[in-house]
């Protein structure tokens, strides 16, 4: 995900934009942004359409910034929750990368069978598959009725990565961190419809 500082942002007519707020003051290291979602942990607690996940309060030292919930309609309806970790240092308008993001979506709208998958992506955390790029320290995660992806190109290395996956925890299931993630019904290679 890429923000912007507030002065830089064009007006959208998108239901949900993310809001940024700008800490006073600004350095030679450019302006401090921090993300304000549109969503709440009670919200995504009290959410029954597919399992969410999250780090915690805080994890690798970045705390919980922010939740967004976007509600889609295209390619079919369905919702997606970001979790929103730490804050960056926009230049101008050039805008900046939060360190860490988790995405999750319905497993029908994202799954591992859609994707052609490397073997030298593939992996196994906590039970489920998964396909990880070190390069942008990027981790897909395909348990039971969900997929998580964990963004954290400001972590700094592929263990930490594994880390932020290892703290994941239920919002609104119960799945404490240590636990194995639920396992995806196998589906051979068919698609996975939303309803």
């Amino acid at each position: 995900m890429f923000f912007r500082p507030r002065s830089a942002l064009s007006t959208v007519g998108v239901a949900f934009v993310l809001l940024l707020a700008l800490a006073p003051g600004a350095d030679d290291e450019g302006e401090l942004v921090n993300p304000e979602g549109n969503s709440s942990l009670p919200e995504a607690r009290a959410f029954e359409g597919f399992p969410i996940y999250s780090a915690g309060a805080e994890t690798q030292g970045l705390p919980l910034e922010a939740v967004q919930r976007i509600d889609r309609t295209s390619p079919a309806r369905y919702t997606e929750f970001r979790f929103l970790y730490g804050s960056c240092r926009a230049a101008g308008d050039r805008g900046c990368g939060l360190p860490l993001t988790i995405l999750l979506w319905p497993a029908c709208y994202r799954y591992e069978r859609r994707y052609s998958i490397p073997a030298r992506e593939q992996v196994s955390v906590r039970g489920v598959p998964g396909r990880i790029s070190g390069e942008s320290r990027r981790l897909e995660l395909y348990p039971a009725e969900a997929t998580i992806v964990i963004n954290g190109p400001g972590l700094g290395s592929r263990a930490e990565l594994l880390a932020v996956a290892r703290a994941l925890r239920g919002v609104n299931t119960r799945l404490p961190a240590s636990a194995p993630l639920p396992a995806r019904p196998g589906h051979a290679g068919r698609t996975i419809r939303c309803r």
